[in-house]
Parts: C-alpha cells; structure tokens; sequence
C-alpha cells in the first residue's frame, strides 16, 4: 500500500471537509489519524463555492493559501452543498447555478469578481486555479452524500454540474452521493450517521457524526487517495 505519512494536505471547503457537529474533527483530522499526512485545513462551515455576504466564500480559502505560500502533494475540496440551499423565505437557491465557461482560458480565484457570482463559473475557476498553482499537487473533489435537508433535484443538479467540471478538468472526485449509500431522507441513516447539531433530539440530515465519517466517508476519500 502506498505511505502516505508526511504528505502535505490542503482542505478546503464547508462544513463537512471542516468537521462541524464532529468537534471539528474532519475529513482532514481523519487523514492525519489514518494515515499520518500532514494537514492544514482552511475550509470554514457554511462556505459557498459563489460568492454570498456573510458567507465563507471557497475562492478567498485558496487565494489565502496562496498568498501564504502554501506548498502541496495533495488538495482535498469540496462545495456546491451551501450553494444549492434555499435560504429561509427565499424562492431560489443562494447562488444560481449559471452555466459551465466554454474554453479553457478561465480567470483564476483573484479575478473572479463578487456582484452576480454564480455556481459554475467560480467552481471552474476553482478548478483552474488549483491546477495551475499547484501544478504538482494532487487533487480531489468530494461531492457529498444525498441530504435531507437539501431539496433533492437541486443538491443532484449542482452536484452533477460539479461532476461535469471536474471531467471536463480531469481532476478526479469522489460521489459519495452515488457511491457511499448514505442517504439522509432516510430516518434511520440520519440518525445513524449525522449529528444532532440543533438539539432536535435527532440528526441534522447533514453534518456527519463520527460514525458518518468511519463509516461512509473516509473509507471511499482513502482508498482513492491511496489510488492517486
């Protein structure tokens, strides 16, 4: 098996890559436990992948790094799940979806302006930024599991639109939506496997637990990383 220990880790990303409802024990904490890589995490709960105020903003994550010299063997991300969220007494989804950029010649994170931000234009420049900073790294995309508090055509558009852009890419993720099983419209899996975050006396739908995370999380990111 490859060794992975020592290896440099960037996180970036929402609640899920940063470990909220888990002590803030994440997916990075995970890789640390588990296979010694070294980690910084920069991924900020509620974070969009389009710009939103008030809001953790994906982009500002990567450009922080960037300026901070940060250096990488592999970049973990993940983001669409707050963009797709119908804020309460709204009609639509916070960021619109938009359409995917033809072409190649993509602005990179420093470029991407606030006013009118949309999904698929600033997730592409993600995308583009990260391979172009850190050319060596490593990248992988996590698109997270099925979620009972998202409303379920939305979470699927955004999340294949995100899939869309990593092929066009060729930046390899992993569908937990597809491939972990974990599907939180049901009672029995939201309760099993995300955390009561508002004292609801059951799961939040959203925030992995730590059985979340053993169970259906870090063994399909692992294994892949193992695979890069």
């Amino acid at each position: 098996m490859k060794d992975l220990s020592g290896k440099r880790v960037l996180v970036f990303g929402d609640s899920i890559m940063f470990g909220s409802g888990n002590g803030g024990f994440g997916v990075g904490e995970y890789l640390n436990k588990d296979l010694g890589m070294s980690v910084k995490k920069y991924a900020v709960g509620g974070a969009r992948v389009g710009f939103k105020e008030g809001k953790s903003w994906l982009p500002e994550q990567i450009a922080l790094a960037i300026e901070g010299g940060e250096q990488a063997d592999y970049i973990i991300f993940d983001g669409f799940t707050n963009d797709c969220n119908i804020s309460e007494g709204a009609t639509l989804p916070d960021i619109p979806l938009g359409d995917i950029p033809e072409g190649y010649d993509s602005p990179d994170v420093f470029a991407l302006k606030r006013e009118n931000s949309q999904f698929s234009a600033c997730f592409q420049s993600v995308v583009y930024t990260l391979l172009t900073c850190f050319p060596c790294a490593k990248i992988l995309f996590i698109r997270p599991h099925n979620m009972g508090r998202r409303d379920d055509r939305l979470q699927k558009l955004y999340g294949e639109r995100a899939l869309e852009i990593c092929r066009k890419w060729g930046v390899p993720f992993v569908d937990l939506y597809s491939e972990s099983g974990l599907n939180t419209f049901l009672p029995v899996h939201r309760d099993m496997f995300t955390c009561d975050s508002y004292g609801w006396g059951r799961g939040d739908c959203t925030h992995p637990n730590a059985a979340g995370y053993e169970c259906k999380y870090m063994p399909l990111i692992e294994a892949k990383l193992l695979e890069l």
